[in-house]
């Protein structure tokens, strides 16, 4: 079993434990103020291709976001509340919370969707394709999930198994006219025979 796989079978808390045993604590809060307006700098891990995770994401939508933040509690904001990930467990973390909503989340939010079909896949997709990052952090982020492509189809299939209905043939660079099997190749294909309708 992959650490993919094995994240893929625990619920979310769980997955945020683990992840916290393999890469230790975040050092800080998110925000320096409480109006949340100054990132804090001195806790990313991006040039090890490490992104910052929410963990209250299951309560409330894009807490990275100052407008979104200022809304919810503080504490969702602080150190404890934070977990560091690679891109393609940022993706399980997502489905985790689409698989277990909160029972306590905001109202008339979709909590975990609007991150993996926004932001998560279109950049894996992108990676997937051959994408080319010119910024050294973004390479990292390349090299931390390229191995593992196979595994990302299982988080797509998984998505699929759980009847998820937003778009998965995604990419920031490409737009849905020139998203297609000629262009990418090297993953097009794959997500078809998933099931992914594109």
């Amino acid at each position: 079993m992959t650490e993919i796989e094995y994240l893929l079978s625990l619920n979310y808390d769980e997955c945020c434990e683990e992840l916290i045993k393999k890469y230790g604590n975040v050092l800080g809060d998110y925000f320096l103020d409480e109006e949340c307006t100054k990132k804090n700098n001195k806790i990313t891990r991006g040039k090890e291709g490490l992104y910052i995770h929410h963990i209250d994401e299951d309560k409330a939508i894009m807490l990275s976001h100052p407008n979104f933040a200022r809304i919810n509690p503080i504490i969702f904001q602080k150190a404890e509340r934070l977990v560091y990930c690679n891109l393609l467990e940022h993706l399980v973390l997502h489905i985790k919370i689409f698989e277990f909503p909160n029972k306590n989340k905001n109202k008339n939010e979709s909590v975990g969707v609007g991150g993996i079909y926004n932001f998560i896949v279109p950049e894996l997709n992108d990676i997937y394709a051959g994408i080319q990052y010119k910024q050294v952090w973004k390479q990292e982020v390349i090299r931390t999930v390229l191995p593992l492509k196979d595994d990302y189809f299982k988080c797509i299939k998984k998505l699929i198994n759980l009847n998820f209905r937003y778009p998965l043939c995604t990419s920031f660079i490409y737009n849905s006219h020139i998203w297609n099997e000629k262009n990418n190749k090297k993953i097009y294909k794959d997500l078809k025979k998933l099931g992914v309708n594109c």
